[in-house]
């Protein structure tokens, strides 16, 4: 028997056993399948809660945006909405919605199911996480089957990147959901290229939609997820041809690509890996004390050791490669020098004890510190060890805490952890969007209270005001100066320490499909698998 029977027989057993009898009551000859580092949890296809709460095919083969914005080259695909258009004082936003398309129930798509779903974000704010209603809009009404109209209050151009993805519900199913917080939605009804099919903790399973409005497309039968709880196990399924693709980020992609000729990846950068200090808690509310811990970080040996060179270390002024051309008005030196790190920490009084330990202001010895990390995440447990290494050498003590990802994701989110690891959660075509993110103080909360993305929470009213005049302009001019006042803030003030640049983790076996996206074809980002950029790759992959 050879290898590529073997590898059919153990995907079928597979699939057999985790999805049951529904296995058996449908047969798709094509099946894509993706292999997830992650333990799903319940039944749950809502797209308006978080990626942790619902299930992953959610998002990007079920529900569908109006358009999809790719982060790398600011390309804009038309999904829901065909053409968009702004007024001349940029207060009008004005979006054609596409003629032809069904929900899955049958009944038809109009620009009136899209008012309703933004308006339901205003009805409750906790699910409007991009912050789409506190960023000026003050209306969403559908003048006519075709035709969405925004208006704002203010001018707010960069809110489009939002708008565009936020996913679309029918307004005849979802009118009646009175809480929709809790609301697991098992029996999802989308626009979406597929349909919901079969449901376990270790595979799901979702087929075609034969009513798809893209005629043809997409071109597979089915998409399977496969769940394993570390990245070393998602990659061996990828190795041995269970797996068609992963998100998953490993320490060297290009030792995976040599493994094989059917093996490749793809990882373009499109954001930035951080080290982030929790700013509410006491040393890390010391910008001098943040300032020295920085320093103290070798971020080239970061990135080196946990990406092996694939990956450069990233700008200290947090503005990634792609965009430092037009947007990083003078070089920024590295910061690492271990010995000046010393010297500031004592400057700013943290001295050491007899024995090298670092001292609180206090006197009292400094607890260890636990950096917080995703549960079985090589490359972040990899930047840990070093970072630990670094400050142990300043006499500062580290533990790495490694979390699944619902703790992971709530222990940055509610405040709870000393510093973590963690990407920019917001990343677009300028730097705008990650330091709106990261510093708005409408995305920040109390400590013990959920913080829709400022991690960190530090917020600071010269930066507030800079993204306020950087939203609020068209003139390149303005805007530039806007985000020099933003760099230098952060610079001075070192919430974060930018590690690595961030990529996209994109990793293909294709012995069995072709279509996936590449620098030579770049349609999406390599976005995640539970992302609407993902949509694009089930749409594309053929079967050989």
């Amino acid at each position: 028997m050879n290898s590529t029977v073997k590898t059919i027989l153990s995907l079928s057993l597979i699939l057999t056993a985790a999805l049951g009898s529904a296995a058996h009551a449908q047969n798709p000859k094509t099946v894509f399948t993706v292999v997830r580092d992650t333990q799903w949890g319940s039944e749950n296809y809502n797209p308006f809660v978080p990626g942790d709460q619902h299930l992953l095919p959610t998002n990007s083969a079920l529900y569908e945006s109006l358009f999809f914005v790719n982060s790398i080259n600011s390309k804009v695909t038309p999904v829901l909405g065909t053409k968009y258009t702004w007024s001349k004082d940029s207060k009008t936003l004005t979006v054609n919605t596409r003629e032809g398309v069904k929900w899955h129930d049958g009944k038809a798509f109009s620009a009136s199911d899209a008012a309703f779903s933004f308006n339901y974000l205003k009805s409750f704010p906790a699910l409007d996480t991009s912050g789409i209603w506190k960023s000026g809009l003050s209306s969403v009404k559908a003048t006519n089957p075709t035709t969405l109209v925004f208006t704002f209050t203010t001018p707010n151009t960069p809110i489009f990147q939002y708008i565009a993805a936020t996913p679309m519900v029918p307004e005849h199913l979802w009118k009646d959901v009175k809480d929709p917080s809790t609301f697991t939605n098992t029996k999802p009804v989308g626009t979406g290229p597929f349909v919901a099919d079969s449901y376990s903790q270790q595979a799901l399973r979702v087929l075609k939609n034969p009513n798809y409005w893209m005629k043809g497309q997409p071109y597979v039968d089915a998409l399977v997820w496969l769940a394993t709880s570390t990245n070393d196990a998602a990659q061996l399924k990828l190795l041995s041809g269970e797996a068609d693709y992963g998100y998953i980020g490993i320490p060297d992609p290009k030792a995976f690509a040599a493994k094989s000729p059917n093996t490749s990846y793809w990882w373009p950068t499109n954001n930035i890996n951080f080290l982030y200090f929790n700013t509410a808690k006491a040393p890390f509310n010391d910008p001098a004390f943040r300032r020295a811990v920085a320093r103290a970080i070798n971020t080239k040996e970061v990135a080196q050791k946990a990406y092996a060179g694939a990956v450069p270390a990233a700008s200290p002024a947090a503005i990634f490669p792609g965009q430092q051309k037009e947007w990083l008005s003078s070089k920024v030196a590295p910061q690492f020098d271990a010995a000046a790190a010393d010297k500031a920490l004592t400057a700013a009084g943290y001295k050491k004890d007899s024995s090298g330990n670092r001292l609180g202001k206090d006197g009292k010895a400094l607890p260890s510190f636990k950096i917080l990390v995703g549960a079985g995440w090589t490359d972040f447990i990899t930047m840990a060890q070093v970072i630990g290494n670094d400050l142990k050498k300043v006499g500062i003590k580290t533990s790495i805490d490694q979390q699944a990802w619902g703790s992971y994701s709530g222990g940055l989110q509610t405040g709870s952890y000393d510093m973590g690891i963690s990407w920019g959660w917001g990343n677009g075509s300028t730097p705008y969007y990650t330091f709106n993110a990261a510093f708005n103080p409408d995305f920040s909360a109390p400590v013990g209270k959920t913080a829709a993305s400022n991690l960190s929470r530090y917020t600071n009213p010269a930066i507030t005001k800079a993204l306020k005049t950087f939203s609020g302009t068209s003139d390149e001019s303005a805007q530039q100066k806007a985000i020099d006042t933003i760099v230098a803030a952060v610079m001075k003030d070192q919430p974060w320490v930018p590690l690595t640049d961030r990529v996209n983790f994109a990793l293909f076996n294709t012995s069995k499909f072709t279509g996936f996206p590449s620098a030579e074809n770049p349609y999406n980002d390599a976005s995640p698998d539970d992302t609407a950029g993902a949509r694009l790759m089930y749409l594309n992959v053929k079967p050989k």
